[in-house]
């Protein structure tokens, strides 16, 4: 019977050898990681739906914001962030506010007349939603607006 300790026999790697890693071993993380990302991916655009048609939402009152202003509103549901522009020409366009990249939440730039991701430095046109610059692999959803007696709708 041995005279060492429990402990030692339930840990039985020395302590000078406790921070090394194998390259096997650091292989098979590498590649479970890449896995679980892979899956994630795969995973997210089921987690949101997209919206139920005949949905509409008031978002504000006709002549409530001027030509370069915006407006944050949920749509389809409250988990869902989206934004409403006014375009310099007076046209309305609404957008999911979640870039398409990773989600980050997109700002509008009335200077440059784009909306901006911040965290990836993703860059989308504010005419249509198409990508004009950065990681961003599709443009933004886009909902339709209509103004009926007086108020603008989204959806």
């Amino acid at each position: 019977m041995s005279n060492d300790p429990a402990w030692k026999e339930n840990y039985p790697v020395s302590q000078s050898a406790e921070h090394k890693v194998s390259r096997r071993e650091m292989a098979k993380f590498a590649c479970l990681g890449v896995a679980a990302c892979a899956c994630a991916a795969a995973i997210r655009p089921a987690l949101l739906p997209p919206p139920e048609p005949g949905t509409k939402v008031r978002v504000a009152r006709e002549g409530e914001l001027a030509p370069g202003d915006s407006k944050l509103f949920r749509y389809p549901s409250e988990a869902h962030p989206a934004i409403l522009i006014r375009l310099r020409e007076g046209h309305y366009a609404a957008y999911s506010q979640s870039c398409t990249h990773l989600m980050c939440p997109v700002h509008f730039n009335a200077q440059k007349d784009q909306l901006v991701c911040p965290c990836h430095e993703g860059y989308f046109d504010s005419r249509d939603g198409s990508v004009l610059a950065g990681p961003p692999p599709k443009p933004l959803p886009r909902f339709p607006v209509s103004i009926e007696d007086g108020s603008i709708f989204v959806g």
